[in-house]
């Protein structure tokens, strides 16, 4: 380096600053009237205020749809909507090493500079998240909803204990509870049930009409814990499970393709976007699945784009998977965090079992 950098440059300066590396811009967000995306990795982030996540729950509870009173709410809901995979970045005021995303004071409410630099490490704390951190629109609401059930503690504190620490005044209006009783659906609404019946219909039967399968990997075991070991099975409205398991019974050596993304099971399902092909369920439920479908593809020594017999495919199942532990429950069980939940069938997988010793219906 052509110069040489002192402690006192340093200090004044910052490390990523004194040694020439890029920092981010933590002056310049967006007016109360509009939204600013951030470049995170190459595609696009909202920067969010934590509060202002309980703020848009608080005002539907509230009564309002899609006006929510406040310009900036608005347009934070309005964005959530049209793309609920739009990842929002937390970004909060502290003076720790975190400093580097700090939004500075332009939208603070005006109960305060501390109340609003507690209330928004609150949240945080509460949502086990840290600032800078980012999710996808539906998983952050979502997690809001399940992480914070009231804004005592939060937004108010009972007791007033000084005009500083007064909180909002419409912290003990309850609306806020009201707005969380209506769920994330008040939020981003959901699919048109009229076109879920539709997807259901025409996809459905294009897989009978299907001369190959084409299957996600974990999938496999969900056929597996629908079937249950059951003689009799129906269709559902939410997706085709159903469908794929008759087809392999009719036909148990139809080809079966394994493919990474959603498959022919995901086309009625609530959670599916059918304009971009990706699965937008809520608390992450794209990232476990697909850990789950590598982690099955590890277990039967094979990879995507892999096509074998139906029967020859679930015979490796049902013997390199003994238990859907070593797939929905990660091997041990534990959670680690919120967006590893683990799946229901990991916990008792009596309907696995069962399906397994029954070979899921396929006759020989």
């Amino acid at each position: 380096m052509s110069q040489r950098i002192t402690r006192r440059r340093f200090a004044a300066a910052g490390t990523a600053a004194a040694l020439g590396l890029p920092v981010l811009d933590t002056g310049g967000l967006a007016t109360s009237n509009e939204v600013s995306p951030l470049a995170v990795g190459g595609f696009p982030a909202l920067p969010v205020r934590p509060y202002q996540l309980m703020c848009v729950i608080c005002r539907l509870g509230a009564g309002c749809t899609d006006d929510l009173g406040d310009p900036r709410l608005t347009a934070i809901l309005q964005a959530a909507r049209e793309d609920p995979k739009l990842p929002l970045t937390l970004r909060c005021n502290v003076d720790t090493v975190y400093r580097y995303q700090n939004p500075g004071h332009a939208e603070d409410t005006a109960e305060g500079e501390l109340f609003n630099a507690k209330r928004d490490l609150d949240i945080i704390h509460k949502l086990g998240l840290a600032p800078g951190d980012t999710r996808p629109a539906i998983d952050m609401f979502e997690r809001v909803l399940a992480k914070i059930p009231q804004t005592r503690g939060i937004c108010g504190y009972g007791a007033q204990t000084s005009d500083t620490w007064r909180g909002c005044a419409q912290a003990d209006s309850g609306n806020y509870e009201k707005g969380r009783q209506l769920g994330i659906h008040a939020v981003i609404p959901p699919r048109d049930p009229a076109e879920k019946a539709q997807y259901k219909k025409t996809s459905a039967a294009a897989l009978y009409q299907a001369q190959t399968l084409r299957i996600r990997p974990h999938h496999l075991l969900c056929m597996s814990c629908f079937h249950g070991g059951k003689d009799k099975l129906a269709p559902i409205a939410e997706d085709n499970l159903f469908e794929a398991i008759d087809a392999i019974q009719k036909q148990p050596d139809i080809p079966v393709t394994l493919i990474a993304g959603v498959c022919m099971i995901c086309p009625p399902c609530g959670k599916y976007d059918p304009v971009n092909k990706l699965c937008v369920g809520g608390r992450s439920m794209a990232l476990r699945d697909q850990k789950k479908d590598l982690d099955v593809l590890q277990k039967l020594g094979l990879k995507y784009g892999d096509t074998l017999p139906a029967r020859k495919l679930y015979q490796l199942l049902f013997e390199r998977i003994p238990s859907t532990r070593d797939i929905c429950g990660y091997g041990d069980g534990e959670t680690r965090a919120y967006e590893w939940s683990i799946c229901g069938s990991a916990v008792k997988d009596d309907a696995y079992q069962k399906a397994r010793a029954a070979r899921l219906g396929i006759q020989d």
